[in-house]
C-alpha cells in the first residue's frame, strides 16, 4: 500500500481527494517523513525531497487520471510474512507452503499490511479500528473480530490454534 502526504496550496479538490484515496488504498501520512511519495497541487520544488518519488497534479483532474498517475509510482506491491506473499495490488494472498492463492477483501489487505509493517509488535483493538476503518475508539463494532476471524479461515491451518495472526494482550500481532 502506497503512503503519500499531499502538499497543496489553495487547491479546493483537497477534501474530495484525501476521502477518495484511502478508498483506492492509498494512504495519506500526516508528516512527509513517514510518506513514501509527495502528491502536489502544484508544481514541486525542484529536487526538494531527493528520496520520495513526487507527483504534480492539476486541479481539475479526473480521479482515475489521478489514480493512474499514482499507479506508476513505483513501490513494493507484495509484501512476506510468515510462510505467505500477499499482493497488494490484485489482492492475491498466496500460501509459499502449498502455492495455493486465494482472494483477499480491500479491508483484508488494509489490516495485513498494517500487521506487517508493524511485524510482531501487538496493535491494540482500538488502532486497528481508527487506522483501518476510521472508528472512533469509543465505537461499539465486532467489525474487527469478524476480519480477524475471516483472516484467520485464509491463513490459518487451524483457525482454532492460531500461528500465524495472533492475540496478544490487548490486540494482535502477526509472525
Amino acid at each position: 500500500m502506497l503512503k503519500v502526504y499531499l502538499k497543496a496550496n489553495k487547491f479546493n479538490g483537497i477534501e474530495a481527494i484525501k476521502e477518495l484515496l484511502p478508498q483506492a488504498g492509498i494512504l495519506i501520512q500526516e508528516r512527509e517523513s513517514e510518506a513514501e511519495g509527495i502528491l502536489f497541487a502544484e508544481t514541486p520544488p525542484e529536487s526538494s525531497l531527493p528520496n520520495l518519488n513526487l507527483l504534480s497534479f492539476s486541479y481539475p483532474m479526473r480521479f482515475l487520471d489521478l489514480l493512474g498517475h499514482i499507479e506508476n509510482l513505483p513501490y513494493t506491491q507484495v509484501i512476506l510474512f510468515s510462510h505467505f506473499s500477499l499482493d497488494l495490488r490484485d489482492k492475491i494472498l498466496k500460501n509459499l507452503n502449498t502455492n495455493e492463492s486465494q482472494r483477499v477483501t480491500e479491508k483484508e489487505v488494509q489490516l495485513l499490511n498494517f500487521f506487517y509493517q508493524n511485524k510482531g509488535l501487538e496493535i491494540s483493538k482500538d488502532t486497528l479500528l481508527h487506522e483501518i476503518w476510521a472508528y472512533h475508539p469509543d465505537s461499539e463494532t465486532h467489525t474487527l473480530e469478524t476480519h480477524i476471524y475471516r483472516l484467520r479461515q485464509k491463513l490459518e491451518e487451524d483457525p482454532n490454534v492460531p500461528k500465524v495472526l495472533l492475540n496478544g494482550k490487548d490486540g494482535y500481532y502477526i509472525q
